[in-house]
């Protein structure tokens, strides 16, 4: 049965409901569970990052940051302090342009280096955004085909998009970021993340992320938190408002078998909660 949770405020909302609702399941699982928040932002409640990252540690995971960079690498975008519109002057279009060409070059530059490792041998989730298929440079760069894409719809006037324009096929047509090729037979190291789609209302950019399996204590609030930066990115790029955040996931799981049980999430949850309910500054947690 689908699981589509209430609207949550922010990230560290949406994670701690996410959690305790798979926490409360018999198995620390469901199935099609739909994760909404209304009007995301990467600048979320850095406290509860903390007390997140304090167990991940404790248990040798990586910390939420750096789940987040697989989708979002922040420290190699240097975003001017504008965003893209038609009539935007060419020079500042061509620093925007700039800042958007040195981070996929910066990139690209270490992916050699992150594909050592075993768990990245297939290339990265933003690899494969900017050099499909993802193991080595250079490939489709599908974010600046999709900030093209939709900077040419607004310069025509067209702030909204059918949703069935942006299905994608396996070879990564349409509007839709690919993540994996639809001939992959794989059944053992397949990527998670297998699908973000970017919907346009009324100048609104929304996006959705669909999940094979999300791991919820290990990765979720990395994902989230990389999924809001790369929603910026392109709302920056194209001039277009952030919309929602939606993550689906095939198969959710509450981890309880590596992280105490149900009493050990729930330990976790109980000190996530009694955080103050306060937004931070994000660069507090960098």
């Amino acid at each position: 049965m689908s699981r589509p949770l209430p609207p949550a405020r922010g990230i560290s909302e949406a994670w701690v409901e996410v959690l305790e609702a798979m926490n409360a399941e018999p198995d620390g699982t469901a199935t099609n569970v739909m994760v909404t928040i209304p009007a995301p932002s990467s600048a979320d409640q850095v406290a509860v990052r903390r007390v997140l990252d304090e167990e991940l540690r404790k248990r040798g995971n990586h910390e939420v940051s750096t789940v987040a960079n697989t989708l979002f690498p922040s420290a190699f975008y240097m975003p001017p302090d504008f965003a893209w519109s038609p009539e935007l002057p060419q020079a500042q279009v061509d620093e925007l342009d700039a800042a958007a060409s040195s981070l996929y070059a910066e990139y690209l530059e270490i992916l050699p280096l992150l594909t050592r490792v075993q768990a990245n041998k297939g290339g990265t989730y933003f690899s494969r955004m900017i050099a499909w298929p993802g193991k080595v440079g250079p490939g489709t760069n599908q974010l600046h085909e999709r900030v093209t894409y939709l900077r040419s719809e607004l310069t025509h006037g067209r702030r909204t998009s059918n949703a069935s324009d942006l299905v994608i096929a396996g070879d990564g047509e349409g509007v839709g970021i690919q993540e994996y090729a639809a001939t992959d037979r794989r059944t053992r190291g397949f990527p998670c993340l297998v699908h973000i789609d970017l919907s346009v209302h009324k100048g609104t950019l929304a996006l959705t992320a669909i999940y094979r399996h999300w791991h919820l204590i290990t990765r979720a609030y990395g994902n989230m938190l990389g999924l809001a930066r790369l929603q910026e990115f392109m709302c920056q790029q194209t001039g277009l408002a952030v919309g929602e955040l939606v993550v689906i996931a095939g198969y959710a799981n509450a981890e309880h078998s590596e992280y105490g049980g149900r009493s050990g999430v729930t330990a976790l949850l109980e000190r996530a909660r009694a955080l103050p309910d306060t937004p931070e500054d994000e660069t507090a947690a960098a």
